[in-house]
């Protein structure tokens, strides 16, 4: 008699979200995720590759599913889907994947157990840098709060300063990936949910917000 435990559940959810994967980034190449997150975990990421942890796969799974669910609504009302984008930089090439991509706009949808009162700063830099890669004059970040399905919005025009940011440090994490040298650690409320805590030399404490 076959049994059911908790591993198999968390491998049924990793068949969801390891449906599609992209492809391997050369260390002159950084996606806009890479370079608006803790660079030295995008370094760990790129160097050791380990699975991410169960249940923040079934997180990523929820987020997934609903940009599946919502793909055929989005595309009736002339969005394109999943977009990849790319601007070359001096001698890194930035890369950008957008849920969803209307002819003025961009479109992010983000799943989270708590409601902010304003966009969470990495979203906005993400969303920011993507009006810029994929030349919208403005964006929005949609909030879809799981445990009441209650759903905020709010515009991200964009900003040049932030954007140049990005630049720089996607310029800083190739750097690091051809020299192999650590960047410096960024400890924040994510430390909470990142896979390398153990080989960081200063994650944060961990805290109870939770937003994911």
């Amino acid at each position: 008699m076959s049994t059911v435990n908790e591993q198999m559940i968390y491998e049924m959810f990793g068949e969801i979200y390891y449906q599609e994967q992209l492809r391997p980034y050369t260390v002159t190449e950084v996606s806009v995720t890479e370079a608006i997150q803790c660079l030295l975990k995008s370094f760990y990421q790129r160097m050791l590759r380990r699975a991410l942890l169960d249940p923040k796969i079934v997180v990523l799974s929820f987020g997934k599913l609903v940009h599946e669910a919502l793909g055929d609504p989005l595309v009736r009302r002339n969005y394109k889907i999943n977009q990849e984008g790319k601007m070359e930089l001096k001698d890194v090439t930035l890369y950008a994947h957008t849920d969803a991509l209307a002819s003025d706009h961009t479109l992010e949808f983000k799943t989270i157990t708590a409601v902010p009162h304003n966009p969470l700063s990495h979203h906005v830099q993400q969303d920011n840098a993507y009006n810029f890669i994929f030349d919208r004059p403005s964006g929005y970040l949609v909030y879809v709060h799981k445990p009441s399905g209650m759903i905020r919005t709010f515009p991200v025009p964009r900003n040049e300063d932030m954007f140049q940011l990005t630049c720089l440090r996607s310029y800083r994490l190739s750097h690091c990936l051809r020299s192999r040298t650590l960047p410096v650690p960024e400890p924040s409320w994510l430390c909470t949910y990142c896979e390398y805590t153990d080989i960081c030399p200063s994650p944060a404490p961990k805290i109870r917000t939770r937003w994911l």
